[in-house]
C-alpha cells in the first residue's frame, strides 16, 4: 500500500512541477504492471491504482518500468517515510533522510 501512495504521491509531485513527459521506475512489479494494464486492479488499493491511473493520463507521455531495488533506493526511503510523515512539505524542501541517499545516486551517475 505504501508504494501505491508513493506512486500518487509522485505523479501530484510531477504535476505540480509542470512535468509533462514522465517515466515512473519501480521495484514494485504488481504496481507496474497494473499501471501498464489502466491501472485495474482488485486489490485493496484499487481506489489508489485508479487515481494514479488517471493522474498519469494528465501528461503528455507516461510510461511505467520495472527496475531494481537498488537503482530505486530514493523511492523506496520515500515509501519507507511515507507511512509515518505528512507529505505536504516535501515539494519545497526534500527531506533529510534522503538528501545522503540522493547525493549517492548522484556520485554513481556521475563517476561511471
Amino acid at each position: 500500500m505504501a508504494k501505491v501512495l508513493a506512486l500518487k504521491f509522485d505523479l501530484t509531485l510531477a504535476q505540480r512541477a509542470g512535468c509533462n513527459r514522465l517515466t515512473i521506475n519501480s521495484n514494485n512489479t504488481e504496481g507496474i504492471d497494473t499501471m501498464n494494464d489502466g491501472g485495474q486492479s482488485a486489490g485493496a488499493a484499487a481506489t489508489i491504482f485508479d487515481d494514479c491511473f488517471h493522474y498519469a493520463c494528465g501528461f503528455v507521455t507516461g510510461r511505467f518500468e520495472h527496475c531494481n531495488r537498488e537503482a530505486n533506493k530514493v523511492a523506496h526511503e520515500l515509501a519507507r517515510l511515507a507511512r509515518s510523515s505528512l507529505t505536504s512539505d516535501w515539494f519545497e524542501q526534500p527531506l533529510n533522510e534522503i538528501v545522503m541517499i540522493i547525493r549517492n545516486d548522484l556520485l554513481l551517475v556521475t563517476n561511471e
